[in-house]
């Protein structure tokens, strides 16, 4: 058992750590944000009884059709605005509730849907009056997007009516006559939505990634030309008036059926930076590469869908929260910064409303995608917020306990003589065999002992785990040290094997220095293949020179 003054070390080392894990940042800082027929029928006014059940979520933000009326009877829907003309009162009148939603939490990261391929006609390229409509209604969405605090616009181009709007029709002009006057239509349009939203981020479900058709090709303008494609031309009207405060978020649709296991979020991501860039003019190639953001979208019906069903996911590791784990962490890995997902048969947050009840004559759910796969929130959050999510489960762990608990022992690293006690091992290289590796019983972090190196050209002490690791799985590693010329990292094991190339150590990152130790911390998660993982504590010393290492902890998180 613990003496009392133990325990108070271990519940003060604790509460340390979790306050220094809820200060960390996440590099990344990935954004969640959430597309849905939930979104598509309801007005603001009413979403706003709905946000509360969205911060429990963990999402950042949502895709919000607009579906507006003024006091005076004009209205405004995105299902519209390609065709009927808005008006300014509406917003106008919104923006409160606008404002209102945007202070929560889980709508800082919210897109307002603007931009659409056409439904009701075609727009003729030659018709000014009608893409004039166009622009004057999205410069709306945009100013209203920027001043109700919402993070930009979204965009989507698929061909739902069959319009072919971005495709040369027989009776229209030449091609290369067209080409100049879409990339024209690109810039009348965005121009006024960048000088409304300067740092817009513009969300579209596919970019250049609509046009993956190309991908093979080593000349895709000719090939563009040779289909009478004018989506590479609009675009690049797009980057013509792009400031270099605006963002464009590629969402690659297509993603919807990648999977991990093929590197499919890695290939698409090289071909989004490197390949689809040929698509439009040499002029804004680096503009393209200065302001793109590799995005990726999940449909999440797949991973509750049955067996004879062409969406069904197979179960990883026992469950479909699994498949979908492993597709999510590593679209997260490729992602820039924002994953968005699609869902229909399920919702995010329990509706407080019945201003809505039913899509194409199927019923919106009221059953979350948290009730039909539990877990989903933590794995979203231990994915795109690991030290927020550690800290969440550090204090959820001191509830009720004495402290969070290790899967290691002796995590005081104490020892009844200077020999390096179990289950930590000690080894430095042969070529330099004059330092020291040791148990020193005369200092620690909180009490009198510590692991200690003096001299060590190139050594390490390691903690190895490995029963009932597996992949997927998450911990927390935490530890103390201080000293000279030393670093720690996690590395890989498959078999009792080093494993080599595929899956590169995580560091563990160190805080500043408090009553001269300094805390490290990583959030790890067992890549696929390994079963087991070795702490490395490491030094590169000169003669003279000593660091300390102190209080390991390897927690199960997920």
């Amino acid at each position: 058992m613990h003496s009392g003054k133990n325990m108070l070390k271990q519940l003060t080392m604790a509460a340390t750590m979790a306050v220094a894990l809820s200060a960390s940042v996440h590099a990344k800082a990935l954004k969640c944000v959430a597309f849905g027929w939930e979104y598509s029928l309801i007005s603001m006014r009413d979403l706003v009884g709905y946000v509360d059940e969205l911060d429990k979520t963990s999402i950042d933000g949502i895709g919000i059709y607009l579906n507006e009326e003024s006091k005076n009877g004009a209205w405004a829907s995105t299902h519209t605005i390609m065709h009927l003309p808005w008006k300014k009162e509406i917003f106008e009148e919104l923006l409160p509730t606008a404002r209102e939603l945007t202070s929560h939490r889980s709508m800082r990261e919210s897109f307002i849907h603007a931009f659409r391929a056409p439904s009701r006609h075609r727009l003729g390229w030659t018709d000014d009056a009608k893409w004039g409509l166009v622009t004057s209604n999205m410069t709306l969405a945009a100013w209203f997007a920027k001043q109700g605090g919402f993070r930009g616009l979204s965009m989507d181009p698929e061909d739902y009516h069959n319009q072919e709007q971005f495709i040369r029709r027989a009776g229209e002009p030449p091609y290369d006559e067209l080409v100049p006057l879409a990339r024209r239509r690109g810039q009348e349009v965005f121009r006024d939505v960048f000088r409304e939203f300067p740092d817009v981020h513009l969300l579209g479900f596919w970019m250049l990634s609509l046009r993956q058709t190309y991908l093979g090709s080593d000349d895709p303008l000719r090939d563009a030309r040779e289909m009478g494609d004018l989506w590479p031309a609009f675009v690049d009207g797009i980057f013509d008036v792009l400031p270099e405060t605006a963002k464009i978020v590629d969402g690659c649709e297509d993603s919807y059926r990648y999977e991990a296991e093929r590197g499919d979020y890695y290939r698409a991501a090289w071909q989004m930076r490197g390949t689809l860039v040929r698509l439009l003019s040499p002029e804004n190639r680096a503009k393209y590469l200065n302001s793109l953001s590799v995005s990726f979208g999940f449909y999440m019906d797949r991973y509750v869908a049955p067996k004879d069903s062409n969406w069904y996911a197979e179960p990883v590791n026992g469950s479909a929260l699994g498949h979908f784990e492993q597709n999510f962490a590593q679209a997260a890995d490729a992602a820039d910064e924002y994953i968005w997902f699609w869902g229909e048969s399920n919702c995010w947050g329990l509706w407080t409303s019945d201003c809505h009840q039913k899509k194409d004559k199927r019923a919106i759910s009221h059953v979350t995608w948290e009730e039909r796969l539990p877990g989903l929130f933590d794995v979203m959050m231990a994915t795109k917020a690991p030290y927020r999510f550690a800290a969440k489960r550090m204090k959820e762990e001191q509830i009720g306990k004495d402290r969070p608990v290790p899967l290691n022992a002796n995590v005081e690293c104490r020892s009844a003589s200077e020999v390096v006690p179990a289950p930590y091992e000690a080894w430095q290289s042969r070529h330099f065999r004059n330092g020291r590796l040791y148990c020193d019983l005369t200092e620690g972090d909180g009490d009198s002992q510590s692991l200690c190196a003096e001299g060590v050209g190139n050594g390490v002490f390691s903690l190895e785990i490995k029963d009932g690791v597996r992949s997927g799985q998450r911990y927390l590693i935490m530890l103390s040290a201080k000293g000279d010329i030393h670093g720690t990292d996690v590395a890989w094991k498959r078999d009792g094997k080093w494993i080599h190339g595929t899956h590169p150590p995580v560091q563990v990152r160190f805080g500043e220095e408090q009553n001269g130790w300094r805390r490290g911390r990583a959030v790890i998660r067992v890549p696929e293949g390994a079963d087991g993982f070795v702490v490395r504590m490491m030094m590169w010393q000169n003669p003279g020179e000593k660091c300390h290492f102190d209080n390991v902890r390897v927690i199960p998180l997920l």
